[in-house]
This record gives C-alpha cells, structure tokens and sequence, in this order.
C-alpha cells in the first residue's frame, strides 16, 4: 500500500493562485501537484542544484523526441486543506458510484456542491461502501447523526471527526460552549477576498487600483500533501544531497519566499511541518484508481487507462507564465491534465512534460526544458457493495 509522508503548510497570510483568464480576481483553493513541483525544481535551481539532473530519474515527455523512460524517486499528492487533525481528500468525480438515483435526484444541489470529503469518509468510499444514508441532512435540519457539513456544505465529515476539528471551528466564540452539529454547515475553514492593490504608472505616476484573489484561512487549517518517497536516500549526482534532504531544503527556501502569485505583496508565505501520513488503499492489478493529483497519461497507456466500467475523469488546462533565469517571463504552452478526483485505470503512471513556449517572442527556441508534473497517485477503489 502507498505510505505518505504527510507535510503540513499553514499560511501566513494567505495565497494566491489564479485560475480564470489573465485576470488576478480568483484565487484556487487547494495546490496542484503540477504547480508544487515546478516550484520544487525552481527552489532547488535556485539553492544551487542543477534541475536537469534532479528531474533525470522521472519519465518524461520532451518537446521534440521520443518518450524517456524513468523510475521516480517520488511521487506527489496535490495539497488539500486539513483542519486540526482531519484531513481532507478530493470528492470523488463518478457519484453514480455512491449514490442511488434517488438520492441523486432528491440531493443532487448538495451532493454537487461538495469540493471535499474527510479522510473518514473517503476511506469508507474507497471501500465500496454506499454513501447515500452517510450525507449530511437536508435544511432545515435535525441533528445530524453521520454526516456533517461545514463552509456551506463545500466540506463534507462524519460526526465522530468533529472532535477532531480546531476548538475555534467547533465552539461557540463568546461562549465557548460546543456549538450544536447543524450550526456547523456556517462554520468556515477559508474565506476568499479580493483585496485591493494599487499599481503606479512610471511614466506618468497616476495610480490605478485592482484587485487580487486571496484565500486565508482560520486558525488551526491549513494545506496538506503527501510524498510516496520510492529512494528518498539516493543521491542527487554533482549536488551531495539526497532527495529527501533536496526536498527538504526547497520547501524551506518556498515557505520563505511564498507559493503562488502576488508574493511581494505577502502572500503565500508558510511555515510547514513534516510527519508520518496516512497509507493509502492498495488498488486491484485490474482495478481503479481515484486520482489525489492531477495525471498526464502517457502515449502507451491511451486509451486503456480511460476506459472501461467505473472511470470517470474531468479534464482541466493549465496554462500560465513561466519564470526562467536570464529570460523574461513567457507564457508556457497549454497542456490537459485530468483532475484529482478523477478515476481511472489502476495501472496509470504518468510522466513529466516539457511545457516550453514555442512562439516568435521565443525566438524559435526556449533555452531549457519547462517540466510540469503529471505523475498518477492515488487510492484504490472497491466495488460498491449494496447488498
């Protein structure tokens, strides 16, 4: 079964990380494993290593050339929000899987609107256990007594992972007093803001006010991902560290200098922690996989990994700019990844990609490879069982 080393980010003051357009209003909840590593290798390049050779030992896709095989020292779970001593998994894409027609027709709003389920949960998922008498109840309700929902609805746990929670999550804050299960749903574990900048013109010195996405959240919430190390003691050639202790010193250097966009500014800036994390579920040699981060599929495991009964996926794009030593800040080419959440076949690997711009403003030519990650990690599903 894949064992994570669990690592822990509690932020400062927030963070950004766009997600609509060119525009800076949006901000993203959790961390992709595709934008965590690429400021991986960054960090490492800049403390001196070389990331040509810290990205060797991973499959990848180059621009131009066949596939390269590799043997990943690692591989990475996106970061979703923990709060207190519950973590939180992506919900699942296929909800037929859980739920009868019935209780997708009469809950389908609430069932809709959940982001994210509590390990609990997830793990009784994982199962094949149905998950219809385990939803939190309709409003107005009664006193819950297996499902309890937070933020609206958009955090879904069970009621004996409450205790779990932070005190200031759980509690009255005048009071002090346990707050009644049904108040939870109001309780927040982020707020998102747009907070107002203000830019100055060079030239002319007038100012211009626009506004930026933050998440922030309550005390005691935070992000959370986990590493399935596979030779976290190799070592790095020409840099002395072993991986494990490269990625120590890059999470360092980034909790430092922030995660994300607007980092002049304060944002994404973290101190972290790192400890034993959960086992995963073993999937099935002929079984499925629901996905804890985002998955490049490679050329050779097209269509099979995305075919047959139980996958379901949802596809995103990531696009963006791309910082590069000596060159000014470019786009990077438009790739498709399918989502955290989605299920596919169990033997889905994955590899690296090389993103690098290829336009005019390139000059033909971008002088190094610009990786994104798209390595599968995941749980293993059972067959629901309904009896």
């Amino acid at each position: 079964m894949p064992k994570l080393t669990e690592y822990r980010l509690t932020f400062r003051a927030g963070f950004h990380l766009g997600i609509r357009g060119v525009g800076l209003e949006k901000s993203a909840l959790h961390l992709p494993a595709d934008t965590l590593f690429a400021a991986l290798v960054d960090a490492h390049r800049r403390a001196g290593g070389d990331p040509d050779v810290f990205v060797a030992p991973f499959p990848r896709l180059p621009l131009d050339g066949a596939p390269v095989e590799g043997d990943p020292p690692f591989r990475l779970t996106s970061a979703f929000p923990f709060a207190g001593r519950v973590r939180f998994f992506p919900m699942p894409i296929p909800l037929p899987r859980w739920f009868t027609p019935d209780t997708l027709r009469d809950r389908r709003k609430a069932i809709k609107g959940i982001r994210f389920v509590s390990e609990a949960l997830f793990r009784r998922m994982a199962a094949g256990e149905p998950m219809d008498d385990r939803l939190f109840p309709t409003e107005p309700p009664p006193t819950p007594t297996t499902g309890v929902a937070l933020q609206g609805g958009r955090f879904w746990l069970t009621v004996e992972e409450v205790a779990d929670l932070p005190e200031t999550l759980r509690t009255h804050p005048r009071t002090g007093k346990p707050l009644p299960l049904r108040a939870l749903r109001g309780r927040k574990l982020f707020a998102q803001t747009r907070v107002p900048h203000v830019t100055v013109d060079r030239i002319t010195s007038a100012s211009e006010v626009f506004h930026a996405g933050r998440v922030s959240f309550a005390p005691g919430c935070g992000l959370w991902f986990g590493v399935a190390w596979q030779r976290p003691e190799e070592t790095i050639p020409g840099d002395g560290l072993t991986y494990r202790e490269a990625f120590r010193r890059a999470l360092a250097i980034l909790a430092d200098d922030g995660l994300g966009g607007e980092r002049s500014t304060g944002y994404g800036a973290f101190g972290w922690t790192e400890d034993e994390g959960p086992t995963l579920p073993e999937a099935e040699p002929d079984g499925l996989l629901c996905l804890l981060s985002r998955y490049h599929p490679r050329r050779t495991e097209l269509p099979r990994v995305l075919l047959g009964e139980g996958t379901a996926y949802e596809l995103t794009a990531v696009g963006g700019w791309l910082r590069s030593w000596g060159e000014a800040a470019q786009r990077r080419r438009r790739l498709w990844l399918l989502a955290e959440g989605s299920v596919v076949r169990a033997d889905a690997a994955g590899d690296l990609v090389d993103v690098r711009p290829l336009y005019p403003a390139s000059n033909g030519r971008f002088p190094h490879p610009v990786w994104r990650y798209g390595l599968a990690l995941g749980a293993g599903l059972k067959e629901v069982d309904r009896g």
